[in-house]
């Protein structure tokens, strides 16, 4: 029984000390955390944001006066040309003004005419009268065709009908937006959250790569405008760049996002 005893302490003794003496496994240290580019973008020393695609020109286009909408001459997706037609509202007031005025433009020059010929009978004051009636009359003539230029919109550069809001038969407001334009042929990107700390370093020709996401696409252009009045994004203070492109990627539209590096060493 003692032997038997002493045996089983000789294994567990023996167990005991393989086991403390065994090397225990270690982890690999981790890797140091490295800030990663945005998809597409190499960077280097310059300064990254965020950025979206902005055409060239836009505008919103309203009517001066209230009334009723004649004709929408145009539709959403319609390439216009500067100086076209785009719609029309129905105003009887103006119209007939203009009536009215050339009318009395046509007897005015009647009436010029009849005390132009030099005779006994046909004082030269009163033919400076009919003069000075007839420009009157003219200058009533231009001022009721201004007016009536306002039942009109045109189209003020070439461009898309990015949105029509208003119907023929609809009322429109004055100031009420009734048509969006902008020039989608000539995109521009224009960032979004360039800090405050980096502005100073960027300037007016630094070249900027750009990637847009949607399209995969990296493209390069220049800086072509720096606002000089900051904005608040987020509680953040920001300064939007205007970044003209070099080329124009194919499929490129208004507001898709985009990560800018502008070169500033």
């Amino acid at each position: 029984m003692k032997k038997l005893l002493w045996t089983a302490s000789l294994v567990l003794t023996v167990t005991l000390a393989a086991c403390a003496g065994a090397p225990t496994a270690t982890p690999p240290p981790a890797a140091p955390a490295t800030e990663s580019a945005p998809t597409g973008l190499i960077l280097s020393d310059g300064v990254v944001a965020s950025a979206e695609a902005v055409p060239l020109q836009d505008t919103q286009i309203s009517f001066r006066i209230p009334a009723p909408v004649k004709e929408v001459l145009v539709n959403e997706g319609e390439v216009v040309a500067a100086g076209q037609t785009l719609m029309t509202i129905y105003s009887p007031d103006l119209e007939l003004a203009v009536t009215s005025a050339e009318l009395d433009m046509q007897a005015a020059e009647w009436e010029y005419q009849y005390w132009i010929p030099a005779r006994l009978d046909r004082p030269p004051e009163r033919r400076q009268q009919a003069a000075a009636e007839l420009e009157e009359s003219r200058a009533k003539l231009e001022t009721a065709k201004a007016n009536f230029t306002q039942t009109s919109l045109a189209a003020p550069f070439n461009a898309v009908v990015v949105d029509v809001k208003i119907q023929p038969g609809q009322f429109a407001q004055a100031g009420q937006v009734v048509i969006v334009l902008g020039d989608l042929a000539h995109m521009q990107i224009k960032t979004t959250d360039l800090s405050e700390r980096d502005i100073p370093a960027v300037q007016m020709g630094q070249t900027a790569n750009i990637y847009v996401e949607a399209l995969d696409a990296t493209v390069t252009g220049k800086v072509v405008r720096i606002s000089p009045v900051s904005e608040t994004v987020g509680g953040d203070v920001v300064f939007p760049v205007t970044i003209e492109l070099d080329e124009q990627p194919q499929g490129l539209l208004w507001g898709m996002s985009a990560e800018v590096e502008i070169q500033t060493k």
